[in-house]
């Protein structure tokens, strides 16, 4: 277990991961960090927080208000460091989700989104100067080339997607931590939970290296080669697949047809349902694999502050070869979801198999060296929450309305978390917490 790093953000432990960015080799980081509920069934679900990008960057979410404008959100990220290149491809694919947003300007088609022929430079300017105060301004500042593409230049590309994924992941508490079960298909690296004291200043930290998934998955080696692979120019927006796609919905239409002839004898009947089904193999059973917990037990004995859980991931980040633009980004991100003073929140990164199928990435030519990162957020996934559900659920019933409110309103954030527990209120004998159960049951929808 790695050993707490001093307090103190931006500190020579976040150097490391720049050590490889200068000379002749071709560096490309993908960030991606992903926030999502236990009871839900997307991670950066556009329902879980809001956009707080400046307007020249288009987003599908709803936007912040004043109060939250600055507030760092879950995004992808890929920065580029290395000489300039003159004609670089970039697409990312979501094959279960949907793109919210983009920077630079790119195609979109589909579940995938491509920056082509992009010009990468060591001088240049932003198309758009990100105002100092924002979030996102030190990544313009940042020792990173430029990205110049469909006449935009940014020193980063951001991208916001919502990913079909309902979380496996349980967690308990322990008397020295935590207990996880993970039921996902993939490893789950670097697993932390990060739980509130009475202190709001002070967290306990609870970590461990890996736990296990249910089945082994193959990832891609992430320091990359020294030679680029060569690979003809290929249109990915109309590639094989687009092909393929469009021959499965032919094949589709004739068999409607073919049905349709069937029905007024100009065609001859197929076998019946029960001849054919009858010459198919009978379909294994499906058994439930028993996945045992995994201990996480605390890293220290006592509390902890914000900062040196921080620089807790900031040290792993750097270690997995990112560099202090990325790592400070990722931190920026952990540091307003990480921490909530209702419930421990889980973080882990993603198996790089996973995520490879989850989230693919495709560069041509490929660059020498590429690290891929994904960071989960998993909220609403600690049993004490559902017992602080149940308090806001009587106070729905309080004599005082501005008590009554105020449980309405901490109940309607939480959403799907309260979803099975203000079903059962809406049977309740007090008509005042059946009237507010079912008024958040109708949002929740």
């Amino acid at each position: 277990m790695a050993v707490l790093c001093a307090p103190i953000l931006g500190t020579d432990c976040l150097a490391e991961g720049d050590t490889t960015q200068s000379g002749s080799k071709l560096i490309v980081r993908d960030v991606g960090v992903y926030l999502v509920s236990a009871h839900g069934k997307k991670m950066n679900d556009s329902g879980l927080f809001r956009s707080t990008l400046p307007g020249v960057m288009q987003s599908r979410r709803l936007s912040a208000d004043s109060e939250g404008s600055d507030k760092a959100t879950p995004l992808g990220l890929i920065t580029f460091a290395g000489p300039d290149v003159k004609d670089i491809d970039v697409l990312v694919e979501f094959p279960s989700g949907r793109f919210l947003s983009h920077w630079p300007t790119a195609r979109i088609q589909s579940r995938r989104i491509y920056w082509r022929a992009c010009q990468l430079t060591k001088s240049g300017s932003a198309s758009f100067q990100i105002p100092s105060s924002h979030w996102l301004s030190p990544l313009q500042q940042a020792d990173r080339l430029y990205v110049n593409a469909n006449n935009k230049s940014d020193r980063f590309i951001l991208y916001d997607v919502e990913v079909n994924h309902t979380p496996q992941i349980s967690l308990t508490h322990s008397a020295d931590g935590f207990q996880v079960q993970n039921r996902e298909p993939g490893m789950l690296q670097h697993l932390t939970v990060i739980q509130p004291t009475d202190n709001p200043k002070q967290w306990k930290l609870a970590a461990v290296d890996q736990i296990p998934g249910l089945s082994k998955q193959k990832s891609k080696s992430q320091s990359g080669t020294d030679d680029r692979t060569k690979a003809a120019k290929v249109d990915p927006l109309s590639d094989k697949k687009l092909k393929a796609k469009a021959a499965a919905e032919e094949a589709a239409k004739l068999k409607v047809l073919g049905d349709q002839l069937r029905n007024v004898g100009a065609l001859p009947q197929l076998l019946s349902g029960k001849a054919a089904d009858s010459k198919k193999p009978a379909t294994p059973a499906k058994t439930e694999t028993k996945v045992d917990p995994v201990k996480v037990p605390y890293v220290e004995k006592q509390p902890v502050s914000r900062e040196q859980i921080l620089s807790f991931w900031g040290d792993y980040l750097s270690e997995r070869g990112l560099g202090k633009p990325e790592i400070e980004y990722v931190q920026r991100i952990l540091n307003d979801y990480g921490f909530r003073e209702d419930q421990a929140t889980v973080i882990y990164c993603m198996d790089e198999g996973v995520l490879d199928k989850s989230v693919p990435l495709e560069l041509t030519p490929h660059p020498d060296v590429l690290r891929r990162i994904a960071l989960v957020i998993l909220v609403d996934v600690d049993p004490a929450l559902q017992k602080h559900i149940d308090l806001l659920i009587a106070q729905l019933g309080d004599p005082v309305w501005a008590k009554r409110e105020e449980a309405q309103q901490e109940l309607a954030e939480y959403g799907r978390a309260a979803q099975k527990q203000l079903q059962q209120a809406s049977k309740n004998k007090d008509l005042e917490i059946v009237f507010r159960s079912e008024q958040l049951l109708e949002k929740i929808k």
